[in-house]
């Protein structure tokens, strides 16, 4: 097949026409990296200022209650953080903290034996990465501890077990009781 003096000058000025939106298309992309690029780092100075001015601070109120952990405020400032922890609910909780990227990311029994399938495997995290804990907290209760943080993201929860009349055991980490904390 055999194109046409018309035909060729269509098809070289549709290609010119692509290979031109096509470049105006990459510099776009290339300017809109470099600006998330700037605003990630714009973001990351101004935290690190607002925390070295002392709006961050360095105690958080943690209020455990029967499944759900919550921390006021989320972030704080590296450095001795100190854990100020109620329990509202109505049996013991206990407060684990260790560092990692998210709950999820937390080693799982996955076979029954001294602790329930689902629950956290806290032999399996590396003793540079657990913090501590509060240990057990009574209903109504109430503990306060510090702990040296680091920059970074911490994971707290509750790996209690309780065993039903029935011997069906309940995990509190399996039913949700985790929350993260922030350290900057």
């Amino acid at each position: 097949m055999r194109l046409r003096r018309s035909d060729a000058e269509t098809f070289a000025a549709g290609t010119f026409i692509f290979s031109f939106v096509a470049v105006i298309l990459a510099m776009a992309a290339v300017v809109t990296a470099g600006m998330a690029y700037a605003h990630t780092d714009t973001v990351s100075h101004r935290l690190d200022k607002v925390a070295s001015g002392g709006a961050i601070g360095s105690t958080t109120k943690v209020t455990l209650e029967e499944y759900a952990i919550k921390a006021s405020p989320a972030l704080v400032k590296a450095g001795v953080v100190t854990l100020d922890v109620t329990n509202v609910g109505g049996m013991t909780h206990e407060l684990v903290l260790v560092r990692a990227a998210s709950p999820q990311a937390l080693p799982i029994v996955t076979t029954a034996g001294e602790r329930s399938v689902g629950a956290v495997d806290e032999e399996a995290i590396s003793e540079a990465n657990t913090m501590g804990e509060t240990g057990d907290v009574k209903a109504q209760g109430h503990a306060r501890k510090q702990f040296h943080l680091t920059p970074g993201t911490y994971v707290m929860f509750c790996n209690i077990d309780n065993i039903a009349k029935d011997q069906t055991v309940t995990n509190h980490f399996v039913k949700g009781m985790s929350a993260t904390l922030t350290v900057v």
